[in-house]
């Protein structure tokens, strides 16, 4: 299938990974960060990417949820822009570096540049086989519904035939999310929802029951799954139960809403209409082969997407996503240039 440009566009906060590796403990005691955890950045871990930008063996992503999914799908379908992103950057180096990481992995960016703060950026410094991790959203945090406005941006949105977007891009602007998910349901257009983290079902209650009227596929680990339920008081902790129930909520179109909740290690639960569950097995990974985590849902999606917009099966977009995920584990982070060449004869 020869997939036009634009196809697909997703929305999220894009990240700016600055990945190194380091020796000794140096840097690590500097800035206090605990290995093998995940921070949010503090004022006094600010320097920190400004250091990093200055050392010489860092390797620079265009990274955040999303675009890491994006990049996931390019790697896949190979030809260029089939894939948008947008996202908000700051006015600075950061925001010119990683628009240009982006690009060179195949996804055309419309970012909306933001004067309030830098960039976001994610530092992922490793030292054997740990890892500490320290993000600051930055700019990201300030996108604005004004993006929608813009003529040549709707255009891009109109154009598109699969809209993504994530839990964590809702936490920023839940407006944006709705308003396009609107506009995929009222053109025939398909929606796609990933709840991303257990905080954003619990902080965002209210804007996603207002945004999954327009979902056509929800995607949600079980940990996420397990909080929807909690939150809405459904007393159940059986993951079957609830896939059922989420894909038999309201939904503003005609089109049978799909479920897919998603685990490390136990088979990836479809739930579809009239009480259909398929599950779809998770090959096992030989634990020498892993090199860090980070990622692997994202590669999910990414794969996933990229089998979707050329109408593939079901369970061929799956088995693609979890392929992609398990390649992602032999990484540092979802650096796509140490990828090996897709072939569909893997999956």
């Amino acid at each position: 299938m020869d997939i036009p440009e634009g196809i697909l566009i997703g929305f999220g906060n894009p990240l700016l990974d600055l990945t190194t590796t380091i020796e000794d403990t140096v840097l690590m005691e500097k800035y206090d960060l605990p290995e093998n955890t995940a921070i949010i950045a503090e004022d006094r871990h600010l320097p920190l990417f400004e250091e990093l930008s200055n050392m010489e063996n860092v390797t620079y992503s265009a990274g955040g949820a999303c675009q890491n999914s994006m990049r996931i799908f390019q790697w896949i379908v190979t030809k260029p822009y089939c894939a948008y992103f947008a996202g908000a950057v700051g006015k600075d180096k950061f925001g010119e570096t990683i628009g240009k990481r982006a690009m060179a992995d195949g996804v055309q960016t419309i970012y909306q540049q933001r004067e309030e703060a830098p960039t976001g950026t994610c530092a992922i410094i490793m030292r054997g086989h740990n890892r500490s991790l320290v993000a600051n959203l930055g700019a990201a945090a300030y996108f604005s519904e004004d993006w929608l406005y813009d003529d040549a941006n709707l255009c891009v949105v109109e154009r598109a035939q699969y809209i993504y977007a994530t839990g964590f891009f809702i936490a920023v602007n839940s407006e944006t999310v709705l308003n396009v998910a609107r506009m995929a349901s009222e053109n025939n257009r398909t929606f796609v929802l990933n709840f991303s983290a257990v905080f954003v079902l619990q902080t965002h209650k209210s804007q996603l029951d207002e945004i999954l009227p327009y979902a056509d596929l929800v995607i949600g680990n079980k940990h996420e799954a397990l909080a929807f339920a909690e939150n809405h008081d459904w007393d159940t902790t059986d993951i079957f139960e609830i896939g059922k129930r989420l894909q038999a909520l309201p939904k503003d179109n005609k089109r049978p809403r799909i479920v897919m909740i998603t685990d490390a290690v136990c088979p990836v639960l479809c739930f579809q209409e009239n009480e259909k569950i398929l599950e779809y097995p998770v090959p096992k990974v030989d634990k020498s082969t892993i090199v860090d985590h980070n990622g692997c849902g994202d590669a999910f999606v990414g794969g996933f997407l990229s089998q979707l917009v050329q109408h593939m099966p079901l369970d061929y977009c799956i088995r693609t996503g979890i392929f992609a995920s398990q390649q992602v584990l032999r990484i540092v982070g979802v650096q796509v240039n140490k990828l090996p060449k897709f072939k569909e004869c893997c999956i």
